[in-house]
C-alpha cells in the first residue's frame, strides 16, 4: 500500500454550491479551473468518457473526497504525478475573474473546503463543517437527485424493510408536526415533493451529535452522489444501507420527550435528517416500483 504524506494545505477553497452532489460539484469546479489554466495542456484528456477520478474517503467523522487527477494526466505529460498535482494546487487556489469573462463573481450559497497535496500525488478536499451545515440546510432547493419514474421490478420481497423505514420516517415527521418542533407542507408525502414548510435555523457544527448523526449523513451523502454520478446506480443497494443506517441513527438518537424541551434545536436537526432520508427513500423505492409506498405503518 502506498504511503502517503502531506506536503502543505490550502484554506479556504471555496466553490458556489449549484448541485446537490458534492462529489459532482467538486469534479465541475477542478475541470473548469483546469480548462481555464495556461498551466496544463493536458485537460482535453478529460471527458465523459474519462472524468476526473474523485471517491470519498470511508471515513464518518469528515466528509473528505480523494482527487487522482495527477495520476490521470500524467501520461500526457512529462512531469511526475506529485509535480502535476503540485501544479493542480497551486492552480485551484486561483479564482477565475478573468477567464474571458465567461466566470463571474456571483453571490450564491458556497461551500468551503481545506485542499491538502501527499505525496505521491494526491489531492484530498475536506467540506469544513459550516459547509456541511449549509449543505444540509440547502435541501430545500434542489430536486430529489435520481431520475424519475423508471420502475425496474415489481417484486416486493426485498424491498419490505425499504417500505418500513419510509413509513417509519413518515411518521416521526407527523409526530414532529404534532409536537410543535416542525411544520409539514407536504403532509401526504407525495412524490418527489419536499416535506417541511419551513427549515428550522439549525447551526449543527454547534450541536452535541453522537456518532450515529454523522454515519446517516455520510450514507445521505454517499447515496446522493452515487444516484448522480454513476451511470446505473443500484438503487436497491442504497436503500437497503441507507435504511440499514436510518434504523441504526433512530434506536440511538431520540427525538422526543425530555430532549425535545432540554435540546430543541438537537430534536429539530434530526427531524431534518428525517425528511432528507423520507425523500430519498421514496425516491428508491420509486426506481422500482411505481406506486408509491405506504407513509403509515
Amino acid at each position: 500500500m502506498t504511503k502517503t504524506r502531506i506536503i502543505k494545505k490550502f484554506y479556504p477553497l471555496t466553490i458556489t454550491f449549484i448541485q446537490i452532489s458534492i462529489q459532482q460539484q467538486l469534479q465541475q469546479f477542478i475541470f473548469t479551473q483546469l480548462l481555464h489554466s495556461d498551466i496544463l495542456d493536458t485537460t482535453h484528456s478529460l471527458n465523459k468518457n474519462n472524468p476526473i477520478s474523485l471517491y470519498r474517503l470511508p471515513q464518518i467523522d469528515s466528509i473528505t473526497y480523494r482527487c487522482a487527477i495527477a495520476f490521470q494526466l500524467s501520461p500526457h505529460s512529462s512531469l511526475s504525478p506529485l509535480t502535476l498535482a503540485d501544479t493542480i494546487f497551486n492552480t485551484l487556489q486561483q479564482p477565475l475573474e478573468k477567464a474571458g469573462g465567461l466566470l463571474k463573481k456571483q453571490e450564491n450559497i458556497s461551500l468551503s473546503f481545506t485542499i491538502t497535496l501527499l505525496a505521491p500525488g494526491w489531492l484530498d478536499f475536506t467540506l469544513c463543517d459550516r459547509s456541511l451545515s449549509i449543505w444540509l440546510q440547502s435541501w430545500p432547493r434542489f430536486s430529489y437527485p435520481g431520475k424519475k419514474f423508471t420502475p425496474k421490478s415489481r417484486n416486493l420481497d426485498n424491498l419490505w424493510c425499504l417500505e418500513y423505514t419510509h413509513a417509519r420516517c413518515c411518521s416521526l415527521l407527523r409526530l414532529g408536526e404534532q409536537e410543535g418542533l416542525i411544520q409539514l407542507k407536504n403532509k401526504q408525502f407525495k412524490p418527489y415533493i419536499w416535506s417541511l414548510s419551513t427549515l428550522p435555523e439549525i447551526t449543527w457544527f454547534n450541536l452535541e451529535l453522537n456518532q450515529f448523526e454523522p454515519s446517516l449523513i455520510s450514507q445521505i451523502i454517499t447515496t446522493v452522489d452515487r444516484l448522480v454520478n454513476e451511470s446505473n446506480p443500484n438503487e436497491i443497494k442504497l436503500a437497503l444501507a441507507l435504511s440499514e443506517t436510518f434504523l441504526t441513527f433512530e434506536r440511538h438518537c431520540r427525538i422526543f420527550g425530555d430532549i425535545s424541551g432540554q435540546k430543541h434545536q438537537l430534536s429539530q436537526a434530526r427531524l431534518v435528517l428525517v425528511a432528507i432520508t423520507q425523500i430519498l427513500l421514496q425516491g428508491l423505492w420509486l426506481s422500482q416500483i411505481e406506486q408509491p409506498p405506504h407513509n403509515r405503518l
